[in-house]
């Protein structure tokens, strides 16, 4: 069986670091950190004789479609996300950009290859008021775009408590509150959403929210799905072992690569739970 590569839950390997893949590619291999234990590493085979499917995950493919050939040895899967700006993502693609890249991403690789990622969802109150970064007018516009482009899943999420996101989000926003909604607001929210991308032929998908399983039109995500990519190429044998990475994932085996604390993001989003580098100043400036 061949590797399936995910480029990568560790950072945005396509926005900020696609040059250092490449260069990865042309060596044939990369090392990659463990995570928790940064000392050791593994040398990782990247050559298409060992490895079928890079995943790619980002919130800016507009370097890697100036050279989309480069891959053209292996199979490529995409994970796009694309959410209203908030001040959460200060640092965010303005939504024409984003959904342009789209565009040029399913005429492509097809839509089929393609998940938008809407997520994660953050609440909290301002001034008495709740607020979130998402706006149901600009989700029911975005599903509008998307099912134009053939986009037929969805992946969303509501934002896990991290202590660092705790803490990122007092220390920025001091007279505002994290909110964690109530099950009744959940099942509310939820159900609206599923009902819009329903109405355009759009599947709504929980990652790593198992509790939202139980509203009518949600499904089980899994970003690293062994049994899509089997279907999308059934001559490549991959892995359908489940390896999840957190709690309710639902991935299958693949390999990470990048590293969070050499390669931190740039986006600054507060909510980012692989970027240990944070600081004030990435999410009270644009760049």
């Amino acid at each position: 069986m061949k590797t399936v590569i995910s480029a990568s839950r560790r950072s945005d390997i396509p926005a900020f670091y696609l040059n250092w893949f490449k260069d990865a590619i042309r060596a044939g291999f990369v090392d990659v950190a463990n995570p928790l234990y940064p000392q050791q590493s593994r040398k990782v085979d990247l050559s298409p004789d060992s490895v079928s499917w890079i995943v790619f995950w980002s919130r800016n493919y507009a370097r890697f479609l100036k050279e989309p050939d480069f891959f053209s040895a292996y199979q490529l899967f995409f994970h796009f996300t694309i959410l209203p700006q908030s001040k959460l993502e200060p640092r965010a693609l303005p939504l024409p950009k984003a959904l342009h890249q789209m565009e040029k991403l399913t005429a492509l690789f097809g839509p089929e290859r393609i998940i938008w990622r809407y997520d994660p969802l953050v609440f909290w109150q301002e001034a008495g008021t709740l607020h979130s970064n998402h706006n149901p007018q600009h989700f029911k516009e975005l599903c509008h775009t998307m099912a134009s482009f053939g986009i037929t899943r969805c992946y969303t999420s509501l934002a896990h408590p991290y202590a660092k996101f705790i803490h990122r989000f007092k220390l920025t926003f001091p007279q505002n509150r994290l909110m964690h909604p109530e099950p009744s607001l959940q099942q509310r929210l939820l159900s609206e959403m599923a009902e819009i991308a329903a109405i355009k032929g759009i599947e709504l998908f929980s990652c790593s929210n198992d509790r939202l399983l139980s509203i009518k039109g949600i499904k089980k995500g899994h970003c690293i799905d062994g049994n899509l990519l089997r279907r999308l190429v059934p001559e490549t044998k991959i892995s359908i072992a489940r390896m999840p990475t957190r709690k309710d994932c639902g991935c299958t085996k693949s390999i990470d690569i990048g590293d969070y604390r050499t390669q931190p993001c740039g986006f600054g989003c507060l909510y980012c739970y692989a970027n240990p580098k944070w600081e004030k100043t990435k999410v009270t400036h644009r760049p």
